[in-house]
């Protein structure tokens, strides 16, 4: 798997990428408490061998912020699916053999997930950015969550020229993994700060406070659980134009 290159040497898990690409992957990886340093450093090392090898792969590394333990997401993208059949690169080949000795040992756990980009609902702009804020649904009819969405990401465009984030349909996963994430990028944690009004305040300003209720009632009935994140990525765990 070419896209497998960086973890190649332990189980296919290491997909996703740069915003906004058509199939991105993703795995968290939990790092064993005091292990963080190491870990970082084994990530490193791997890093400056890859590039004097040559390596033509690309991924980010993205420190979680909130949440119990130390946790990574590690994304790299692809074009399609038929990137999966592509074996690695020599230079992952080379040293994938550091694996076992400086990154395995100092690893907790890791969590998988593949995803496929919904530009119809999403952001037209491409972005760079260094921070994102990820929330994850799982939901119960996978139909009208998204109708809800398409409808409320319209509004948003109407009022401000463009949606916020990038949306992203989850490919399986058990029934406890989300179905459907959005990515919401900001460059400063300052941009947090700023007013802004919510989405269902853009959606009452539009239909009226009757409709938006309405709608509220319905999503609440419709999503099986959210949750969210903050991300920030590391340069010098990542490899990456």
């Amino acid at each position: 798997m070419k896209k497998l290159s960086f973890l190649v040497a332990l189980v296919p898990f290491f997909l996703l990428g740069q915003i906004p690409e058509h199939i991105i992957n993703l795995t968290h990886i939990e790092v064993k408490m005091g292990h963080e340093a190491q870990f970082a450093e084994g990530v490193k090392m791997y890093k400056k061998c890859y590039t004097e090898a040559g390596g033509e792969d690309q991924w980010n590394f993205w420190m979680r912020v909130q949440g119990s333990n130390s946790v990574y997401a590690v994304t790299t993208n692809m074009e399609n699916w038929a990137e999966m059949d592509q074996e690695g690169d020599e230079a992952s080949k080379t040293c994938r053999s550091m694996f076992p000795t400086f990154i395995l040992p100092h690893m907790k756990s890791t969590h998988n997930m593949i995803t496929e980009f919904m530009p119809e609902i999403s952001k037209d702009v491409s972005l760079k950015f260094e921070k994102g804020w990820v929330t994850y649904f799982r939901v119960n009819r996978s139909m009208d969550f998204m109708t809800m969405v398409k409808e409320l990401s319209g509004e948003i465009k109407k009022a401000e020229g463009d949606e916020r984030g990038y949306w992203y349909s989850v490919a399986g996963g058990s029934s406890k993994d989300a179905d459907y994430m959005v990515v919401w990028p900001f460059d400063k944690y300052a941009d947090l700060d700023k007013s802004q009004d919510g989405v269902w305040k853009v959606y009452e300003k539009a239909h009226g406070k009757k409709k938006a209720d309405e709608m509220r009632k319905q999503w609440n009935m419709t999503v099986a659980d959210s949750w969210s994140y903050i991300y920030d990525r590391s340069e010098s765990m990542s490899y990456s134009e």
